[in-house]
């Protein structure tokens, strides 16, 4: 008679993809983050920059 198969190849891989998106979540955080003109400092940049205007137009009378 065949023995039943195995699930424990199966149950070690248990968690395996939610490690590997984090790994490349954190690598592409640290792409956009990094470095001098990185796309998050323009981001920001453009941000207060919409901000000043936008404070600057409701200023007026």
């Amino acid at each position: 008679m065949n023995a039943p198969a195995s699930r424990s190849g199966r149950a070690d891989q248990t968690g395996q993809s939610a490690v590997e998106y984090l790994i490349v979540l954190s690598l592409c955080v640290l792409a956009l983050a990094l470095g001098p003109g990185s796309a998050l400092e323009l981001l920001v940049r453009a941000i207060a920059f919409r901000y000043q205007m936008f404070t600057f137009a409701m200023s007026q009378p």
